[in-house]
């Protein structure tokens, strides 16, 4: 008898500690998961409404991992007399789970024309699916439609046509001046990513997770120069005395890493001991200021490859300066912009 109460009491612990510890977590965990497309298509009304009216297809603030994205061929074009920029991007993408939707972070951008490339399609030359696009401002996320399901573990290409105009702030792709020792103001096109800005350059998966190879075409008249987080594999003239410059595929990196410039500056370069080119670019009246922070910066950066026991990743490592001369090499690409921007 001492024993069945005993297994009783037992019993009745387990239960109550399934009750208070296990069930809580499984309802903790439900209110985290991802809905599917499935969900969706079943009950479209619990899902907010887009700027056409139309239901939104997700409805969390972090994208779905059912597409990753594998590679962004961006081509860029500032004018910065009108300060605003066209743009287009092909990005490669893989499909893990069959879906009927791609979300994208977007913001401010203005969305021309969307089209979709399955493998097959390249490979015969077919033309593109054109896809519905809706638009969630809260969220900063628009949703690609497409007419039928990708299917898993294949790849797709997404086309996008794009133009905004230079951010104001310092934030995204913004317009800069600076001021001349003549007192002309001049104007530059920069970029700011961090941390999660890259979206109002471009639509993109916009989350650290969702890691890319980059590969980036910036076209600009002939008085600038651009610059990208890769050497320039080279420059093509185009009609009307523009030119354009088609740099190397980067490392693969979060989007709030990517960086590009446009400007009329003008730099010095030396190398470090381990081959690694070194550039410091400042504005035409303070290039005279740049050499003791080419010297210092190859001495910064043969001492931490030292310390650390680590080579700099990059072919490269340039720095941009207004008034302020200070180098500090640190092993993680960031892209801090003014006084200094790093690419």
């Amino acid at each position: 008898m001492v024993s069945l109460h005993i297994k009783l009491i037992f019993n009745g612990y387990v239960v109550f500690y399934c009750a208070a510890i296990i069930l809580p977590n499984i309802c903790i965990c439900s209110l985290f998961s991802m809905p599917s497309s499935d969900q969706f298509s079943k009950d479209p009304g619990t899902f907010p409404v887009a700027t056409n009216g139309e239901s939104f297809p997700w409805r969390e603030l972090r994208l779905p991992n059912v597409v990753i994205p594998l590679h962004y061929d961006l081509f860029v074009h500032p004018n910065l007399t009108s300060l605003d920029f066209v743009a287009s991007e092909k990005i490669e993408v893989l499909v893990r789970d069959a879906t009927q939707f791609i979300i994208l972070h977007s913001k401010d951008l203005e969305i021309m024309n969307v089209t979709l490339h399955s493998e097959e399609d390249l490979r015969y030359r077919k033309p593109g699916k054109k896809l519905n696009v809706l638009n969630y401002p809260a969220h900063q996320q628009i949703a690609l439609l497409v007419p039928e399901k990708l299917l898993a573990d294949l790849k797709y290409y997404v086309a996008i046509d794009f133009q905004a105009k230079l951010a104001d702030g310092f934030e995204g792709f913004y317009k800069s001046t600076y001021r001349t020792l003549g007192g002309e103001t001049r104007t530059i096109a920069v970029t700011d990513f961090e941390p999660t800005e890259a979206r109002m350059a471009f639509p993109c998966f916009d989350e650290p997770l969702f890691k890319a190879n980059f590969s980036i075409k910036i076209r600009r008249e002939s008085r600038h120069i651009a610059l990208s987080n890769m050497p320039k594999v080279k420059t093509i003239e185009l009609e009307g005395g523009l030119l354009e410059d088609h740099f190397e595929t980067t490392v693969k990196m979060s989007t709030y890493l990517v960086a590009y410039i446009v400007c009329d500056f003008k730099s010095v370069s030396g190398t470090s001991s381990s081959g690694v080119k070194v550039s410091i670019y400042a504005s035409p009246d303070k290039w005279s200021q740049t050499h003791y922070a080419l010297e210092a910066s190859l001495k910064l950066l043969d001492f931490y490859e030292n310390y650390f026991d680590i080579n700099y990743p990059l072919p490269k490592l340039g720095r941009f300066k207004f008034h302020i001369v200070i180098f500090i090499v640190t092993y993680r690409m960031c892209f801090d912009f003014p006084p200094s921007y790093v690419i």
